[in-house]
């Protein structure tokens, strides 16, 4: 949460004791509050992983799901959550360029994919881009891709696979197999659900942030939590 913002203040001198008066508004972000929620469901995911380890796929999977799943969506939230934040702080942000034309570029830019908000929030700060072929671009750009997979899902028989292949393809290189199901299935829709790739997901989206708070030269955010995330 933010510090709070003083609107007003009134001070009374003449009564005895003095008197002093004051309004605040108070705003919250939530892109660590959303890392933080991930980091805990990763940790679910590790425990119902070793105390179902050695049974065959059962019931339990369930709230195995339930749990990546969760971790997934709010990992990438934090994500789009630091860089909406990043653009509604633009006084602090970028304070070379004019409020007005500041927010001309944010209402053009808002509705843009998250990776895009990032691109851009670097050219106007006149830092290196990412290189969008390799890590940490790459893997967020896959966690998202896997995300919007599941968000707007679309079923697919597993012998007539198409969109669930070409996923489950850019998934292979990233993710570590759940261990309830054979090697015949499929990454996507159900197989990427271990430990190991859902802490890979939250690993992927802190590094993502850190990195461009490195290349943007940005007062850090992100990096004062850091450590937070070391046990997964």
């Amino acid at each position: 949460m933010e510090p709070p913002n003083i609107i007003t203040s009134v001070a009374v001198l003449e009564a005895a004791p003095a008197i002093v008066t004051a309004t605040a508004d108070v705003r919250v972000n939530l892109a660590i509050p959303h890392l933080f929620s991930a980091a805990h469901l990763c940790r679910k995911v590790g425990e119902l992983e070793y105390a179902n380890q050695g049974n065959d796929f059962g019931e339990f999977w369930h709230d195995i799901l339930a749990n990546a799943s969760g971790a997934l969506f709010t990992a990438v939230a934090a994500v789009e959550s630091y860089a909406n934040e990043l653009f509604v702080d633009h006084e602090i942000i970028f304070p070379e360029l004019k409020l007005e034309v500041m927010a001309k570029l944010w209402e053009l830019y808002e509705q843009k994919p998250i990776l895009e908000k990032f691109d851009f929030a670097l050219l106007l700060k006149g830092a290196t881009a990412f290189d969008r072929g390799s890590s940490p671009y790459q893997d967020v750009f896959i966690i998202i891709r896997l995300r919007n997979g599941l968000m707007h899902f679309k079923p697919e028989w597993f012998s007539a696979q198409e969109e669930h292949a070409k996923l489950s393809k850019v998934l292979a290189h990233r993710v570590t197999r759940c261990p309830f199901f054979a090697e015949s299935e499929p990454l996507f829709p159900r197989g990427w659900t271990s430990h190991a790739t859902v802490k890979w997901v939250i690993r992927s989206a802190l590094g993502f942030m850190l990195e461009f708070e490195n290349r943007s030269g940005i007062k850090p955010r992100i990096a004062l939590f850091k450590d937070r995330f070391d046990a997964l």
